[in-house]
């Protein structure tokens, strides 16, 4: 059971990874055995069994066959679809569109997570231990936390040579996660225009802004809605002269 809601996040993934992993064995098992097989059959060929005869497929079943290969190429076809109209989305739309999905993914778990953690009683284990405990000695979130903490050194303590023999992190996930923070920042700031403005404010001129920041099509659509806004003002403004003089 996770000890925390950040564990029952990442619970229904590492199921995923571990029923792979799974397969892959029982696969690679039953590879090994038939090709144990083969070999002791070359080995020993008078004691090998006799060929099972190829069984015959019906007009039934290569009809239902059929039928399934039909439904997942549809199947297919209609993720590659919804993949293609997510990746022309902006990056940083894309970003919340899979932070959503995992979201849904994983709030089960952690709805699950978060009323066990608050259920929890020392009651049984202090009872077995020789303790009279009749009622229910509930532990909250920071003291089964304290729990399940890792020893740490005691502060002022100085920290002895490294482990030689201790695993070393891996910094490829904390990069990862830095690059697709960055990107979706920068998504953010150049899908409502921030870094022109910036950029513009700073004195950079508009043919020194980089093409893929300066987006010449939003410009051009700005400056007919802003030239749309001015000419609607303008009409207003001159219906407004032309009410007062005829009155």
């Amino acid at each position: 059971n996770p000890i925390s809601i950040r564990q029952a996040f990442w619970a229904p993934y590492k199921k995923l990874v571990r029923l792979i992993d799974e397969q892959a064995a029982k696969r690679a098992a039953a590879k090994q055995a038939e090709s144990d097989a083969r070999i002791a059959a070359a080995a020993n060929p008078d004691k090998a069994a006799p060929a099972a005869e190829p069984k015959k497929l019906d007009v039934g079943t290569v009809a239902a066959l059929g039928v399934a290969f039909g439904a997942i190429g549809t199947l297919v076809v209609a993720l590659v679809g919804g993949l293609m109209g997510l990746f022309a989305m902006p990056f940083w739309v894309l970003c919340l569109v899979v932070a959503g999905i995992m979201l849904i993914i994983s709030a089960p778990g952690m709805i699950i997570a978060w009323l066990k953690l608050r259920q929890r009683n020392m009651g049984p284990i202090l009872d077995a231990n020789g303790w009279a405990i009749n009622g229910r000695v509930k532990m909250n979130v920071p003291f089964g936390g304290s729990l399940t903490s890792v020893a740490k050194l005691p502060p002022g303590s100085l920290p002895g040579p490294p482990d030689p023999y201790g695993e070393k992190r891996n910094p490829w996930p904390g990069v990862f996660m830095f690059v697709v923070i960055a990107c979706f920042l920068f998504s953010v700031l150049n899908e409502f225009e921030l870094i022109g403005r910036w950029m513009k404010n700073g004195g950079v001129e508009d043919a020194d802004v980089p093409a893929f920041i300066n987006k010449p099509g939003d410009a051009a659509k700005r400056a007919a809605e802003k030239q749309a806004e001015a000419d609607k003002a303008a009409a207003d403004k001159a219906a407004e002269d032309k009410a007062v003089e005829k009155k």
